[in-house]
């Protein structure tokens, strides 16, 4: 059984997975598209005609729930898939995708997708997998949300950062993108004011570092116990 880390690469799911006939048929019908950095590359609401994969760059999925408000669903990276939610009795998208950086995307037909499926029962057994572990990291994330400060579910929201995009090659610290504070305050289910304040207060209290627009985490252990040790019922 592969472990969480490894089900959000669709990419080595299909290389392991799927038979190489069904590989051929699959990329054989890609297209690849280009998306500048804050360019939609899938809308709530639009039907659903391909599933994509990010082949390079980094891409967030969110719900608008007015104007001004969105909830930030998950962010995803080389090799893993996005759009897949428009799956489904109605084939529409219940969520938005949207370049964070400039990136390079396959699009995949929904009905190419679709016979990939269920041609290959092994490769579906693990897409379903990579479904249910989706939904369980979301559930949970909401979970502990319900009963943080405002303070530790901004230091989730950073924790969230890391584990999606990982550290520099430069430093062992240095976030390798840092989420713009309106990401952060989306994430974190409070407002952009409430965010900067929190920053400040992780900043002073020495488990992280900004440093223009990018963030270091200097105490990965003490943010997790700040994040996960003493939560209040207050925000």
């Amino acid at each position: 059984m592969i472990d969480s880390a490894e089900l959000q690469k669709i990419d080595k799911l299909i290389a392991n997975y799927c038979s190489p006939e069904w590989q051929d048929i699959l990329f054989e019908s890609a297209n690849i598209l280009h998306y500048r950095t804050g360019e939609l590359i899938f809308k709530e609401g639009q039907k659903a005609d391909n599933l994509y994969m990010v082949k390079e760059g980094k891409v967030k999925v969110f719900s608008s729930y007015t104007k001004k408000i969105e909830v930030i669903v998950r962010f995803c990276s080389d090799g893993e898939v996005i759009g897949h939610r428009g799956i489904g009795a109605n084939f529409t998208f219940s969520v938005s995708g949207q370049a964070l950086t400039d990136c390079t995307v396959y699009v995949f037909p929904m009905d190419v997708f679709r016979n990939v499926l269920m041609a290959n029962n092994v490769f579906c057994y693990y897409f379903m997998l990579f479904y249910a572990e989706e939904l369980r990291r979301s559930e949970g994330m909401r979970k502990n949300m319900l009963n943080m400060s405002v303070k530790q579910r901004v230091g989730l929201a950073i924790q969230v950062n890391m584990e999606a995009f990982g550290f520099s090659e430069s430093s062992p610290s240095l976030l390798a993108f840092t989420l713009s504070k309106r990401d952060m305050a989306s994430l974190a289910n409070t407002t952009y004011e409430s965010t900067i304040r929190s920053l400040g207060e992780l900043i002073d209290a020495k488990l992280i570092s900004i440093k223009g627009k990018q963030l270091s985490i200097l105490d990965r252990e003490g943010l997790s116990r700040f994040i996960f040790g003493v939560k209040k019922n207050h925000p």
